[in-house]
């Protein structure tokens, strides 16, 4: 057993930069006054950010895949009692309880990123979609942007809360590892590379997309002006 890398480097920044972006975002609506502009183009980036991660769910290195992590309620539920007992063993990447986690949160945030291309701020700024959309989706829209991000601060309580129990009652370091990459494992459990070259093409080829998605795509509404 010694330290070896388990969290490729994509997985890393992608985490870093989620909480950074969410943490902007709160703070360009509930603080700043005046940057609602901000607050859009970081809900851009933060859509971009979304969609590479389900992307390298799917393609990315084996602790980054949904298929390793994502379990059924047998295996979450015995995970869940081993957490109480001397029987409890740590996983080398998320548990099946913690892997919940990551797909509630990609589906908040990704409608909360979503929803916003569909409103305005009544003063200035909306989304590319705004004037192009029929009233009734305009309001379920605000209704989602201005209530799901409730639930996601619920979620990052119970987030942080656990990462405080696994730190201080089980002894189990899981903020390092978000830093370094580097586990406790056998050679055989660990990680090769973190397939930057691949990580790159993706992040390129979503910039575009979110570009024609934000700029290109929307169509243009001809607005009457009557004196």
């Amino acid at each position: 057993m010694s330290k070896a890398l388990v969290w490729d480097l994509p997985v890393r920044l992608f985490h870093w930069l989620l909480v950074i972006c969410i943490f902007a975002q709160w703070l360009t609506v509930e603080i700043l006054e005046d940057a609602t502009d901000i607050h859009f183009y970081i809900g851009y980036f933060t859509l971009g950010l979304i969609i590479f991660r389900l992307i390298w769910g799917v393609v990315g290195t084996t602790y980054s895949r949904f298929t390793s992590f994502i379990a059924g309620p047998k295996s979450i539920w015995a995970y869940l009692k081993s957490l109480t007992t001397k029987e409890h063993v740590t996983t080398v990447g998320h548990n099946s309880v913690g892997g919940l986690m990551l797909p509630a949160v990609l589906l908040l945030v990704g409608l909360q990123a979503v929803s916003g291309l569909f409103i305005t701020d009544d003063i200035i700024n909306e989304g590319p979609y705004y004037a192009s959309a029929s009233e009734t989706l305009k309001s379920y829209m605000m209704w989602l942007h201005n209530n799901i991000f409730d639930v996601l601060l619920g979620l990052i309580a119970v987030h942080l809360l656990a990462i405080f129990y696994y730190q201080f009652a089980l002894k189990h370091d899981l903020i390092s590892p978000m830093f370094t990459g580097k586990k406790v494992v056998k050679p055989s459990e660990a990680i090769s590379s973190s397939r930057l070259l691949l990580a790159v093409i993706i992040v390129v080829l979503v910039a575009i997309f979110v570009y024609w998605l934000v700029v290109i795509n929307p169509p243009v509404v001809e607005v009457d002006y009557y004196y």
